[in-house]
């Protein structure tokens, strides 16, 4: 699962905006080609609150029973067969629930699932209601494929992976990451790739960490998905606290 961490990357080719964005279905961490892997895992392995969501993608444990992840992720999800993947634990979903305004290719790509049974082992990650976003560090954790910046062939372990970036910008009720190149790339930056969609992008405030964003969509970099240059937008959860608070409150 690639990380990606978005940093504004000098020279990148691709026109901007790009006409389309490609939805992050099927993407993973990508790291840089000059840093260990090892370093990314264990970045990842600090936020055991980002799970697999069966073979779709991730999400984030936000509550004992609610996980956090893309509409698009949770429009997928078929509650019969999958199952939410918590360290080595499957938990069953009860219910998988895409934003009512969500569509394919559009915004408020952001959903949720309610667990069966409450995970009590994992701290919740809290949700990120400031407005401030721009210009701040984030880190990005998935299971998805991995390759490095360069591009070649994709690695499935299944392996939690972390990266960091920075939010570069926003468009709409998008944060918007870059994957810079060294020598400006930070030191364990990265971008998210195949199987990372619905996982989050994390700000540390206070010295907690919350969800800021949710991985929704990717322009490709020069070369190809996750590459240098590869532009990622992030669901804003500041702009959708109210909607999820509606739908986890207990029905009445």
């Amino acid at each position: 699962m690639v990380l990606r961490l978005a940093l504004a990357l000098a020279g990148w080719v691709a026109p901007w905006p790009p006409p389309r964005p490609a939805v992050a279905a099927v993407r993973p961490i990508v790291i840089r080609h000059d840093r260990p892997d090892s370093l990314y895992r264990a970045l990842g392995e600090r936020f055991p609150a980002v799970v697999r969501v069966g073979q779709a993608g991730d999400g984030t444990l936000i509550a004992p029973r609610w996980v956090l992840t893309a509409a698009h992720v949770a429009r997928g999800v078929a509650p019969e067969r999958d199952r939410v993947i918590v360290g080595t634990r499957e938990i069953a979903i009860r219910r998988a629930i895409a934003h009512p305004d969500w569509i394919e290719m559009g915004p408020h790509d952001i959903g949720l699932l309610e667990l069966a049974e409450p995970v009590d082992d994992i701290r919740p990650t809290p949700l990120y209601e400031r407005a401030d976003e721009v210009g701040q560090a984030v880190v990005i954790v998935g299971h998805g494929d991995t390759r490095t910046g360069l591009g070649g062939a994709w690695r499935r372990d299944g392996q939690v992976r972390g990266a960091t970036s920075r939010v570069e910008s926003l468009d709409g009720s998008r944060l918007v990451l870059r994957f810079r190149a060294p020598p400006e790339a930070g030191e364990l930056e990265g971008a998210p790739g195949r199987g990372d969609s619905g996982g989050p992008a994390l700000i540390e405030a206070e010295g907690q960490w919350y969800v800021a964003g949710v991985s929704s969509a990717g322009f490709d970099g020069a070369n190809g998905p996750g590459t240098y240059g590869a532009v990622d937008h992030f669901t804003r959860v500041s702009d959708h606290i109210s909607w999820i608070r509606h739908t986890m409150a207990p029905s009445r």
